[in-house]
């Protein structure tokens, strides 16, 4: 590809990639001393080993001088996962961008299509424009970790709607024991399988022995379970791509969003876009603490005396038990009912001005 200037070597080499189930495009530009974007034509590749070698014969050939090269992929679903990791082996510098980074810069530009081609082509020209993290791919127990989670969250959503069926069966009008029996052979299979889970999570934390010792840190959080730590964990590769506290609510879809135009208002509201894994993990030990601990029952107390309903107050706590996790994790510390609260110290996680307005997601 040529240069803009052939004077001027650019400074950095950036490889845009969207990606998809079969195939990915991906984007080859350039950024030289003086700002200037220079952009090759998108070309797709499979989504396949023979795809990712062909990508790097490919960008081989787009490489005039030796400056660094960075590929930037956008990690949507699990379709980047086999990329990515071939290009971790090949010591490629590769950034992995949380989609709502991603729709924030693409808001930042003129850009009102949307394509393959145009998607690879941003995320070239955010790299271009901006210092990316490195990615730093999850280690083989998180990945194992996340599998089994996620098994397990599907089980046990799928053992909460048979359980409504039965019931619902059960007292229809002159129900079949065949069928209840059936029905009851279904819920011990899942029974079985979550207890099977169970071991399994139990034996790969027992090969992990830091991993455990860190997982134990979060469950010392009053309402934080095993299951919760490692769904939370696992989602988040270990907070590998979080940068703060409000980039890991918006991940989770925590973020609080308002709709105002002109006279017209609504009410605030979390955004929903996110990891809906993490949010479903959290629901339930967000109401455990608001029982068993002093602090969150101080907190929601202190948001119902602003909010006439109390779902507003249980998503603040769902944000705040995330955070909260985010915070022991990144620190290598346990729970510490003494130290001083965000309250305290006048400075509150969930600020009151956005849980004041009333969440309705």
């Amino acid at each position: 590809m040529p240069s803009a200037n052939p004077l001027i070597s650019p400074l950095k080499y950036v490889v845009g990639i969207d990606i998809a189930k079969s195939s990915f495009v991906a984007c080859f530009g350039q950024a030289d001393s003086h700002q200037q974007l220079l952009f090759g034509k998108e070309t797709t590749f499979e989504n396949t080993l023979g795809g990712f070698a062909s990508l790097l014969s490919w960008v081989a050939r787009q490489q005039a001088v030796a400056v660094p090269l960075w590929f930037v992929v956008e990690a949507t679903g699990v379709y980047y996962e086999e990329l990515a990791y071939f290009l971790a082996d090949q010591q490629q510098l590769l950034s992995v961008l949380l989609p709502n980074k991603v729709k924030h810069f693409a808001r930042s530009t003129e850009l009102k299509s949307k394509t393959d081609q145009l998607d690879a082509r941003l995320l070239c020209r955010l790299g271009l424009e901006r210092a990316l993290p490195a990615w730093q791919p999850p280690t083989p127990a998180l990945r194992q970790l996340r599998a089994l989670a996620r098994e397990r969250q599907v089980l046990t959503k799928q053992g909460a709607q048979l359980k409504a069926r039965v019931h619902a069966y059960q007292h229809s009008y002159q129900p079949d024991s065949r069928t209840l029996a059936r029905l009851a052979a279904q819920q011990q299979l899942i029974l079985q399988q979550l207890a099977a889970l169970d071991q399994d999570l139990t034996e790969r934390l027992a090969a992990e022995p830091e991993l455990a010792r860190k997982l134990a840190q979060l469950t010392s959080i009053p309402g934080i379970g095993r299951t919760t730590a490692i769904i939370v964990v696992a989602e988040t590769s270990g907070f590998a791509l979080v940068e703060n506290e409000r980039q890991l609510a918006s991940y989770a879809g925590l973020d609080v969003v308002q709709r105002q135009s002109g006279l017209s208002s609504h009410a605030t509201r979390i955004s929903k876009r996110g990891n809906t894994r993490l949010r479903t993990a959290l629901y339930l030990p967000a109401l455990s603490s608001l029982r068993y601990n002093p602090r969150q029952i101080a907190f929601y107390a202190r948001l119902r005396t602003r909010h006439p309903s109390g779902k507003p107050g249980v998503i603040a706590v769902m944000r705040k038990l995330l955070v909260l996790c985010y915070s022991l994790w990144k620190n290598d510390q346990a729970y510490n009912p003494d130290y001083p609260t965000a309250h305290q110290r006048r400075h509150e996680i969930a600020p009151a001005t956005e849980v004041s307005r009333g969440y309705t997601g």
